[in-house]
Order: structure tokens, then C-alpha cells, then sequence
């Protein structure tokens, strides 16, 4: 029996398909303002233009050649098993082939989102112990520098064993002339890296891959959370490879016939293990790009790379939609009718069929025209944008997971999913457990009849601890094995997962009414203006709340340019206009809740919150403890009075 985890999944790739694409990026030089004039052959070969192309691909030979010499690189650099090391870096081929080559090594990867400040990037560092920092970035070292026993290493100084040829242009010279020396430049670096991969295919049919067995940690992944400081998860091979084993006959098998598009933060759990993993495991093709690039109006990834897979959280899926619904409101009237009318066919037949030709199938032409495959999680998605992306023809599945729970553990399926005598997809739902996942509802006393309670969790993905916490680690299981989530919810009875909340969030009022701020929070979802909403309650004497504007909605609705020099942010808040559209979401929301849950009071937050500001995670949810210190006195000047 041979091994089976991500690495031996990757080497048997590289030695078994060499030639099959896996991986494409964006030309760095398909931006050449002068297409190159190339001269031909008299009689045989006219002369002709060529143009660079928009993407480059990488076969699977190319990344394990990268990831050999990664791996003498970091040898010879002393790294050995059970050393960590760190990942400071955006999106790119580069990335995984770092993660692969440290964890061929049995070191243990260590990543770090490319956002992080210095202090936080040093505290990650310095508390999992990392050797090594790997960054594509000059700034992303710089966060290392003040740091003793750390040698952070940019990309570029790794030896050029691949690098040069990626992409091959043999028709821009200025950049062959111009790239680092190769591995013929390099003879006594070729001959360890030759020796690596020599072994490495001698080992494929070992029943223990480099000497690595499941029990051996592969990662330490520190959460991000909304509040708190980081904790590193310790995930083994085992965890990863069961993860991924179950996703696939939970109905995600792929082939090399897809292509997947990377552009979350390969640092967090969902995008490396669900998106990148999955697809080196399944030898699907990863596009890699930044958000950014999601989010481009102009020409969007999904136009460049048209990808089959894709992975987001409920920030960015809204962002289609408004982005989709902009360009509708910029067409005539004429075409405006059109759309309309195609949204109102919901059931199936001609009328549907019609308005999926003349307008629904434009619209998914416009995001790449091959989307099969759309997962969310990281957070509740609302169900409207949910009913948006089914009106057009796309499938957007909602799942549930945890970085302790090595990413996705519940997930609605495709409705391809063969084989199921329950629904496959439920809406609101955030679907059934993958195989080996096993869930346990822990009810409150005298909330039994409900059935709402802590969600539990066991299965072969369960994490190992945290990094240097037993305490902590101690906390998080129950006394007979149970990973306590901290999330709130109830199991239907065809097994699909319903959220609720979380615990540690819930609080009362003043007066000892129970408030679940995250009721709240859905309500809100169908009011685009107010792109996050902060309930304050707990201990007060009533509910409410801090409202962080959209910022492209609020330009729309204000309908004036903001005046140059200004802080938009700032300035949009204090608007009249801005202020009576707020109150009529605060009004319509809460005429939906009980008396004690509604917002009695509510300011408008001057500031965007964002990544790079601290106010957002990694993957778009708002830090609710941070954004309470920093506005504070906005808190309370709506009590009037301290707390």
C-alpha cells in the first residue's frame, strides 16, 4: 500500500502526466503597447505579427523541477524535518511550490497572511519558531528584519533552476538576455537537484513517502479571527489528506479537464486546502491572481482565466452581483425591460429558455463562461444573492469549516451529485457532513425541544491542538474527543446543517432580553448600502448599532461626485441623503425583529473598513472586538453616557 498524502499526490503528477498543464499566470509582458514584427522565410513563411499571450502555462515537469530546487535550496540552508518554515507571500505558482517543497522535506509550513503588520507577522514568527521566511516582496521581508534567527529570503534568490522559463517567450530577447543564469549556468547546483528528483521518484511506491506518515504535522496555520490573538493550528498530513479524500466523494471529484482560480490568501485554510490542494490532488490547473483582479471591472480574472472552480466568501459573491446589476443599470431602457423579464422566469420552459439565450448566458459569458463549481464559506451568505447567482444559471454552494476542522467539513453538493435520495442542496443551509465527519448538537439546559445548540465535531480532519497551548487545546475538545465549534446551530432531518450564531457572541440587554446579534446581521443583507453592521447590546440599556457604508452603493445613491481633496468616507456619512437611506434599512429591519432585538440608535462610521486597516479579516469579516475599541466614543455618545 502506498502512501497517500498531498505531496505524494503532487510527485506522482510530475513523474506520471510531466506534460499536463498545472498551473497558468498572466503574462507579465501580454501588456506590450507594440506587437513584435517577426520576419519570414522568402517563398516559404510570409512575415507576420506576433502578439504575446495573455496567459502562460506551467506543466507539471516545470513545478517539480521548482520544487526540487526549492527543496536543495532549503537543505542546504540547513532545513530538516520538523523544522518550520514561513510564507509571507501573495498568490502565485511560487507559493505552492514553497508549501510542497517544505513539506517534501517533512518541515512544516508556517503561513502568514501578505496583509499582516510588522508586529503581527513577527509574532507568528517568533512564537511557531520559523527558520526561514520565503516572500515575493521586498516590504513582505522587511517584517523579518528586526528579527534574530530568522534568514528571510526573497524568491528571486533562489537559484533559477525554473524561474527563466516562466513563461518561454523565445520573441521578447530583451528578457531572455535579462533573466538570471539557468541551471547550465549552474552545474554543481543541477547535480543536487537531478539527485532529488532521482530519489524522489524512487520512492513513489513506498508505503511511507518520505519517511512522512499521517501522524506528522504538514502545517501550522494561525487563525485570523475576528477577535483575540492568533492561535497556530497544528494540522497533520493525515488531516489534509482525509479532508480532501472526503470532499471528493462528498461529489467535488474534478479532473484535469477543470481549471481553478486562486486568488483568497493562500494563507488561510480555506483557499490552500478546499481550492489549491483539492486541485493538486484531483490535477486540476490553478490560475493564480490577486483579489484585485476578481474585483477589475475593466476585464476581470474570470474573463482572463475562465475557470470551472472557484471559491469565494459572501463579500466577494455580493461584489458580483452588484457589479453584474451596475452594468444592467447603465444600459438603455430597452435592454433594462429585457432583464427584468428574464429574472421573473423562474420556472423551466421556453420562456426560461429564452431568457437564458438572450440575457443569462451574456451574463456568465462575462464571468468566463465555464463556472460549474462555486463555493462559498467563511461567513453566512445572504439567500437573495444566493437566488441571484440560481436565477442565472450558476450553482453557488454554501459550506461550513473551521481551520481546526482543516477547512470545509459540510457543504450543499452540485446538483450532479449522483446517487442521493435527499436533497443535495438546501438554501440557508450549509449542507451535510463530508464522510467521516461526525456532528453532535449540545443543547443548553431547557433548550432541548429547539434542538439549537453548540455544533461538535469528530472525524479523521480534526486537528491536532494548538502550537505551544495545551490549555487551550484542552478547552476546545470536550472530555471524550469533540472539537467544540463555538457556533451555534441545528441538523435538519435530512442531516443538513443550519447556523444560527455563534456562542460567545450572544448577550443580553440591560432589561435581560437574550440578543443574537447575528439575526440581526442577516436582516441587513438585503440592504446593500449598509455593507456591515455592528449590534452593540450587551449590558446596555438598549440595541444598537455601528454601520459601515458600501462605498461604491452610497456614490451611487448620493448621485454627486465628492468634492476633490476630500475624505469620501468621512463625507458620505454626514450626507442627508446617506443618512435617510440608513434609517430606512434601520426601519424595514426592524420590523422584522421582536421589540427588545430592534436598533434603537445607529451611527454611520466615517472610515471603510478594509483589510489594510484592520477592521476586516483576511477573508472580508468585520473584527468585531477591534472595530468596538476603535469607536468607542461612537458607542457611546448613543447611550448618552458611559457604560
Amino acid at each position: 500500500m502506498t502512501s497517500n498524502t498531498l505531496i505524494h499526490k503532487f510527485w506522482t503528477r510530475v513523474f506520471t502526466t510531466p506534460e499536463a498543464t498545472a498551473a497558468t499566470i498572466k503574462n507579465p509582458y501580454a501588456d506590450i503597447e507594440q506587437p513584435i514584427i517577426v520576419a519570414g522565410v522568402p517563398g516559404a513563411i510570409p512575415p507576420h505579427i506576433v502578439c504575446p499571450p495573455e496567459l502562460s502555462s506551467i506543466d507539471w515537469n516545470q513545478s517539480g523541477l521548482a520544487v526540487a530546487t526549492m527543496m536543495v535550496f532549503l537543505a542546504n540552508k540547513g532545513i530538516k524535518k520538523g523544522d518550520r518554515v514561513a510564507i509571507l507571500a501573495w498568490n502565485s505558482p511560487e507559493w505552492t511550490w514553497a508549501d510542497l517543497a517544505i513539506q517534501s522535506l517533512g518541515a512544516i509550513t508556517v503561513p502568514i497572511y501578505p496583509h499582516s503588520t510588522t508586529e503581527q507577522a513577527g509574532y507568528v514568527l517568533k512564537d511557531s519558531g520559523s527558520k526561514i521566511l520565503l516572500s515575493n516582496e521586498q516590504e513582505q521581508i522587511g517584517k523579518a528584519a528586526q528579527l534574530e534567527g530568522v534568514s528571510a529570503v526573497h524568491f528571486d534568490q533562489i537559484p533559477k533552476a525554473v524561474f527563466p522559463i516562466l513563461p518561454v517567450r523565445p520573441f521578447v530577447r530583451w528578457f531572455l538576455a535579462n533573466s538570471s543564469a539557468e541551471l547550465a549556468d549552474n552545474p554543481e547546483y543541477w547535480t543536487g537537484v537531478s539527485a532529488q528528483l532521482e530519489q524522489l521518484k524512487g520512492e513513489l511506491g513506498s508505503s511511507k513517502f518520505r519517511g512522512i506518515s499521517g501522524d506528522d504535522l504538514a502545517t501550522i496555520i494561525y487563525t485570523s479571527g475576528s477577535s483575540g490573538i492568533p492561535k497556530g493550528c497544528c494540522i497533520t498530513h493525515g488531516n489534509i489528506a482525509a479532508a480532501l479524500e472526503s470532499l471528493s466523494a462528498h461529489g467535488f471529484a474534478m479532473d484535469r479537464h477543470d481549471s481553478y482560480l486562486s486568488y483568497l490568501p493562500l494563507a488561510h485554510v480555506y483557499e490552500r486546502i478546499d481550492g489549491t490542494a483539492m486541485s493538486i490532488w484531483h490535477g486540476v490547473p490553478i490560475g493564480y491572481c490577486k483579489v484585485e483582479d476578481v474585483k477589475n471591472r475593466e476585464r476581470s480574472a474570470l474573463q482572463v482565466f475562465a475557470p470551472s472552480v472557484m471559491c469565494g466568501v459572501p463579500a466577494v459573491w455580493r461584489g458580483m452581483k452588484e457589479s453584474i446589476e451596475a452594468k444592467i443599470a447603465k444600459k438603455g431602457k430597452l435592454s433594462q425591460r429585457l432583464v427584468a423579464w428574464a429574472f421573473e422566469q423562474k420556472k423551466p420552459g421556453f420562456k426560461r429558455f429564452l431568457a437564458d439565450m438572450l440575457v443569462f448566458r451574456t451574463i456568465r459569458n462575462g464571468l468566463g463562461g465555464r463556472l460549474g463549481i462555486m463555493l462559498s464559506g467563511g461567513a453566512p451568505i445572504s439567500p437573495e444573492v444566493l437566488s441571484f447567482f440560481e436565477t442565472i444559471g450558476l450553482e453557488l454552494l454554501q459550506g461550513y469549516g473551521m481551520t481546526e476542522t482543516t477547512g470545509g467539513v459540510t457543504t450543499n453538493r452540485p446538483s450532479k451529485t449522483v446517487g442521493s435520495k435527499v436533497p443535495v442542496n438546501k438554501l440557508g443551509s450549509v449542507g451535510q457532513p463530508i464522510p467521516g465527519c461526525q456532528i453532535k448538537i449540545q443543547c443548553e439546559a431547557g433548550e432541548e425541544e429547539s434542538g439549537i445548540g453548540e455544533i461538535l465535531l469528530a472525524g479523521p480532519h480534526i486537528f491536532k491542538g494548538y502550537w505551544n497551548l495545551p490549555e487551550e487545546t484542552a478547552k476546545t475538545f470536550t472530555s471524550n474527543g469533540w472539537l467544540k465549534t463555538g457556533d451555534l446551530g441545528y441538523v435538519d432531518a435530512d442531516g443538513f446543517l443550519f447556523i444560527t450564531g455563534r456562542k460567545k457572541r450572544q448577550g443580553k440587554t440591560e432589561q435581560g432580553k437574550y440578543v443574537a446579534p447575528e439575526k440581526i446581521e442577516k436582516c441587513f443583507e438585503t440592504y446593500p448600502l449598509v455593507q456591515y453592521i455592528l449590534p452593540v447590546f450587551d449590558g446596555r440599556k438598549y440595541v444598537s448599532g455601528l454601520v459601515f457604508l458600501n462605498q461604491t452603493i452610497a456614490r451611487q445613491l448620493l448621485a454627486r461626485a465628492v468634492p476633490t481633496g476630500t475624505d469620501a468616507a468621512a463625507y458620505l456619512a454626514q450626507q442627508p441623503e446617506i443618512l435617510k437611506a440608513v434609517q430606512e434599512a434601520v426601519d424595514g429591519v426592524n420590523s422584522k425583529l421582536e421589540r427588545w432585538e430592534q436598533l434603537k440608535k445607529f451611527k454611520i462610521v466615517p472610515v471603510e473598513a478594509s483589510v489594510s486597516n484592520g477592521l476586516l479579516t483576511p477573508t472580508l469579516k468585520i473584527r468585531f472586538e477591534e472595530a468596538g475599541k476603535r469607536f468607542k466614543t461612537e458607542i457611546e455618545s448613543m447611550y448618552g453616557e458611559s457604560k
